[in-house]
């Protein structure tokens, strides 16, 4: 009877140190799916072997970065809190195993399944985050720029755009040159942007062209008229929501230096007229705290932020935090109350989740 009471007993301490570690997805660290192909190399089996886990073992540190960098890091910023991390990508997994291994063509394929430590990455990138320079509104900056009949493209007007709004806390993004399809329907530029990133495209229409001299007078210059009208609209819900013109001439012995300053000149007047407005609807958004429970896995928790980006409502949201198989969420969206942003999530996504709870301080849902 001894025995059997010493051994309950140590069975017990077994199960409180188990939980005391905290492994998989009640804790710190979550199993993670990830693939590489490296160059096969018959001359050095045993490296290429080596080489094709380890790279699969960055991907699977990759792709939980992925997830925790939020939408409004700079593509400059993500990239080195992304390089940071994966330098160093052995030091986030704490165990795992080669699922597959084998010859594909001229290459050597690998699957892992590997623990990687979800909350130190976490932490790291939080703390980038925290600096206010990191945390930018990403904004595409598209153009049609003409010269009389003819299409420029110096990307005066795209130029001029970026020195307006350098200031601001936009991550300003070079986009495509616009046709005229493009102005009468902005709507496939609109969707590009959003799949890009993009929070807002701006999109400049400008036409510069010779003034006549008056008659009698004689110069050694050149004048050029130019005209700009901007307009931004949401990538979310296709809104116009800052639009702005002006008119500006350029002087110069040379003529397409005196149409380059037109341009210029009248893109940089009109685009300081859009920083109110922009910074208006930035700030328009109400703001949600989201507890989705259930996750259970990365994968899952990259399905649900595919959900959230698809919401037309949406304006933007964060992943806080992901522990115990919880994703905390700070969602940023045009709808007046927790009530009507369940709904809207239920209405669209009822096969995805059931409501838990709504209360003034969170909406918490379970992710089926």
């Amino acid at each position: 009877m001894k025995k059997l009471l010493l051994i309950a007993f140590i069975g017990v301490l077994a199960l409180s140190a188990c939980r005391g570690l905290h492994i998989g997805p009640k804790g710190e660290g979550e199993y993670v799916v990830a693939e590489s192909l490296v160059p096969y190399d018959e001359n050095n089996i045993s490296a290429m072997k080596k080489e094709g886990e380890l790279a699969a073992q960055r991907a699977a540190v990759e792709k939980v970065a992925g997830i925790f960098i939020s939408s409004s890091t700079s593509v400059e910023q993500a990239q080195l809190v992304e390089d940071k991390i994966t330098s160093k990508s052995a030091g986030f997994i704490r165990r795992g195993y080669v699922q597959k291994a084998y010859r594909k063509g001229d290459q050597w394929y690998t699957r892992v399944r590997v623990m990687v430590l979800v909350k130190d990455i976490s932490d790291i990138i939080k703390e980038s985050e925290a600096d206010a320079f990191a945390k930018r509104t990403t904004i595409l900056i598209t153009s049609r720029e003409m010269v009389g009949e003819d299409v420029s493209l110096k990307q005066e007007c795209k130029q001029a755009i970026y020195r307006a709004l350098k200031d601001q806390p936009y991550a300003l993004v070079n986009g495509d040159n616009l046709s005229q399809n493009n102005l009468d329907n902005p709507t496939p530029v609109i969707d590009q942007a959003r799949l890009d990133g993009a929070r807002f495209i701006v999109m400049a229409d400008v036409n510069t062209a010779p003034l006549q001299a008056l008659p009698g007078i004689s110069s050694p210059f050149k004048t050029y008229r130019a005209r700009a009208n901007i307009k931004v609209a949401s990538t979310k819900n296709y809104q116009i929501v800052a639009e702005a013109a002006d008119q500006v001439s350029g002087l110069d012995p040379m003529e397409d230096i005196a149409a380059q300053k037109s341009v210029s000149a009248a893109c940089e007047a009109a685009a300081k007229q859009l920083i109110e407005p922009i910074n208006a609807a930035i700030n328009s958004a109400n703001k949600f705290n989201v507890v989705v429970q259930n996750v259970k896995s990365i994968e899952r928790l990259k399905q649900i932020q595919d959900i959230f980006k698809e919401m037309r409502e949406i304006e933007d949201f964060n992943l806080v935090k992901y522990t115990n198989s919880d994703a905390y969420f700070e969602i940023a969206a045009n709808i007046s109350s927790g009530e009507e942003l369940t709904a809207k999530i239920i209405r669209s996504y009822n096969v995805n989740f059931t409501v838990m709870g709504i209360s003034p301080q969170q909406i918490v849902l379970n992710f089926i």
